[in-house]
């Protein structure tokens, strides 16, 4: 694995452990504030930071430890956590993700300084001086070297090391207690990503003084290995700095070092791993680490009298041969790169494919096999409903970074919004999740800023000065829902159509629906906004995120109460890959109607079918008349049965023009379809939803029902005969 893989995974886990730190923040704001919750958000705060120091990155290395001291503060009870401080604290994590953001990006880092001082002033330590370090010890056990006998043997500069990780001080008194520290990083740790250095500036940082450095483990020069640790170190620290603090400074060593903590001097044994010895030729197969390599940590509590720590017990150096492994624990995990996940879906749609050409090739040969196709039919949808449990996820990720989303609104236009979440473990293809992000963010600018009045507005409307924001996400017939609603003024649909008149959309007489006028905002360069912000105002948000839904397969719809509020629904793909499907026939063209929109089929009885006036009509399913649309006349197919008595309609439900019933000649097979995007491979057409490769291996186009069905209905193209 190189440099840029590891950085790529660093910054996965950054965005993990900014989201569980937003999570604990945001539940102590709401009366959670126990000690796991404050110690999931110093733990997320502080896997950045050593994720940080270890690739360079100063600025959001800095600034994490600031921000991480004070959060060690609140987890150690000595700062309150009081709602000004939460603020501070969600301020600073917004910049932390910005920080993040820069270092991902290459570019500049954002000025922090202000915030800086703030989180500092917050911190129990200012109350008081800074402990001084604690005095030298001596330790005979291990052999030391001066700062000159190593530059001679090296040629290196020790001396500015040495003051970059134990500045001199003044001696403390010696009766005060303190504590000791003794690392030793194992053969390859430095080969495993592992940086000595930064540890011992962390450690100094902490108030520790470096007594011991133990160079009994170095080869002949020609024997060194740049990538071997060969040295060790021994630290102290007075009593009153906090153990657990530098403990976490070796939260990512692992088992590549051996860490031993002790009280007044007193140390227990411990049996350090042996440096490798260099081959002349060394094998390119990767070295092995040692059998007794596990980091050994022996804990002790400081107390006014020393005693004796016994060191954890060393393991055995080889297990039982035969010996049953360890059974892996619960909720283990693996993070898989996503162009892996993208190759294994599209093998399984070829694999979709396949079973339905064998499928098709036998059935036409007479052959009787369908027990044998059934079982291989239901291993595939197996596979591939596996495939797609893979790369599903939860919407919450999407919805988890709207409030800082809402808190930078807030400063931005002094209005406060009050978020509702619903749904929120509702799971969706990562594709959608990771293109949903752009759409969503424009539709609650939108909503802060044009749908939800100022405070004073909505005191004297009879509403709470705090506005209410509404995220709901669901499953319904193999699609998602997610609307994003607010209780702001609604749409304004006279300021609408003369904001469109004035910029030539519509001309001046044209009379339009409420619905009509609300899609108007959709239109490019439409805008209502008085004046340019960096929020809204220039005209290229909705017709934006219109395009961007309409690229991931779905659709947005709007309502709006004047007063009242506005409601948009996203309706989105559960997947952009593998569909069920219903193979129909219509003229001399083969198509595919998705299974999520089909109610039922039928055929009718003449008596069952209504003329509505001279080139429509309706059949009656159940007491309920619903319109009947010819898919020939929608597509342009030659041959096609003209009366719904000698074919088949196929009733399917549609978001924003309900029920339909649509005819077709007949219905050849129901199956799962590989969805390939036209745009990718054409252009895009309008009820046209992709495409797919039947069984024979001719293309068959999927039917964008909702778009198809309101298209037909909103045209007054002549639909079909008056039914006899």
């Amino acid at each position: 694995m190189n440099a840029e893989e590891i950085q790529a995974i660093f910054f996965a886990e950054c965005e993990e452990s900014l989201a569980a730190a937003e999570q604990g923040l945001d539940a102590c704001k709401s009366g959670t504030q126990d000690s796991d919750t404050v110690n999931a958000v110093f733990r997320g705060v502080h896997s950045i930071k050593g994720g940080a120091g270890a690739f360079g990155y100063i600025a959001l290395q800095g600034f994490t430890h600031t921000f991480e001291t004070l959060l060690s503060d609140v987890r150690d009870g000595t700062v309150a956590i009081t709602d000004p401080l939460l603020d501070l604290m969600l301020r600073a994590l917004d910049v932390l993700a910005d920080h993040v953001t820069a270092a991902r990006d290459s570019t500049e880092p954002p000025e922090d300084a202000a915030l800086q001082a703030e989180l500092t002033a917050a911190m129990a330590a200012n109350a008081g001086a800074p402990p001084a370090p604690a005095p030298a010890v001596t330790a005979a056990a291990e052999p030391v070297a001066t700062t000159s006998e190593i530059d001679d043997d090296f040629g290196l500069d020790f001396d500015s090391l040495l003051d970059e990780i134990a500045p001199a001080t003044s001696a403390p008194a010696a009766e005060k207690p303190r504590w000791d520290v003794r690392l030793r990083p194992h053969s390859g740790a430095m080969r495993n990503g592992s940086e000595p250095l930064l540890m011992l500036r962390e450690m100094a940082d902490l108030g520790g003084r470096c007594e011991i450095c133990d160079i009994s483990s170095i080869p002949p020069l020609d024997s060194l290995d740049p990538g071997v640790g060969y040295l060790g170190w021994t630290f102290s620290f007075p009593g009153d700095v906090n153990e657990a603090a530098v403990r976490d400074i070796f939260d990512f060593v692992g088992d590549d070092c051996t860490l031993v903590i002790g009280l007044n001097g007193e140390m227990p044994p411990v049996q350090y791993p042996a440096a490798p010895v260099a081959a002349v030729a060394p094998p390119p197969a990767p070295i092995a680490a040692p059998a007794a390599a596990p980091a050994v940590i022996a804990q002790v509590a400081p107390a006014p009298a020393a005693e004796a720590v016994a060191a954890a017990p060393e393991p055995a150096a080889t297990s039982a041969p035969g010996g049953p492994p360890a059974p892996p624990s619960p909720g283990q995990s693996i993070r898989i790169e996503l162009g892996k996940l993208d190759k294994l879906i599209d093998a399984v749609g070829e694999l979709v494919i396949a079973q339905a050409m064998v499928a098709q090739r036998l059935s036409g040969e007479g052959i009787a096999v369908s027990e044998e196709l059934a079982v291989i039919e239901g291993l595939t949808r197996d596979i591939q409903e596996s495939a797609m449990a893979i790369r599903a996820q939860p919407i919450g990720s999407v919805f988890s970074r709207v409030p800082r989303i809402l808190r930078e609104l807030a400063s931005t236009t002094g209005k406060h919004v009050r978020l509702d979440v619903s749904g929120e473990s509702t799971e969706l293809d990562k594709t959608v999740i990771e293109r949903l992000g752009e759409p969503l963010t424009h539709l609650i600018r939108n909503a802060v800023d044009h749908g939800i009045e100022p405070a004073d507005e909505r005191i004297a409307a009879g509403k709470s000065p705090e506005g209410t924001l509404t995220l709901a996400a669901e499953h319904r017939s193999g699609r998602i829902l997610i609307r994003i609603s607010d209780d702001g003024k609604g749409i304004d649909r006279e300021r609408v159509f003369s904001k469109a008149v004035e910029k030539g959309l519509i001309p001046p007489d044209t009379v339009l629906t409420k619905e009509e006028i609300d899609a108007l905002i959709f239109a490019p360069g439409f805008s209502t906004a008085q004046q340019v912000s960096n929020i809204s105002g220039r005209g290229v948000g909705m017709d934006v995120v219109r395009q961007n839904v309409k690229d991931l397969g779905g659709r947005i719809t709007i309502e709006s109460e004047p007063g009242s509020g506005t409601t948009f629904t996203l309706t989105l793909p559960l997947t952009l890959a593998i569909s069920d499907g219903m193979v129909v026939n219509v003229g001399d063209q083969t198509l595919v109607v998705p299974l999520a929109n089909v109610v039922e089929s039928l055929r009718p009885e003449p008596n069952e079918v209504q003329g509505l006036g001279a080139n429509r009509c309706m059949i009656n399913v159940r007491g309920r008349f619903i319109p009947v649309i010819p898919l020939a006349h929608a597509v342009g197919a030659a041959g096609a049965v003209e009366q719904p008595k000698d074919g088949v309609l196929i009733v399917v439900e549609t978001e924003g023009a309900g029920r339909a019933a649509l005819l077709v000649d007949a219905i050849c097979d129901q199956r799962q379809v590989v969805i390939k995007s036209l745009d990718t491979h054409y252009r895009s057409v309008e009820g046209v939803a992709g495409a797919t490769i039947l069984g024979d291996g001719r293309v068959a186009l999927i039917v964008d029902v909702d778009s198809l069905v309101s298209r037909t209905l909103a045209s007054s193209t002549p639909q079909i005969a008056e039914a006899a």
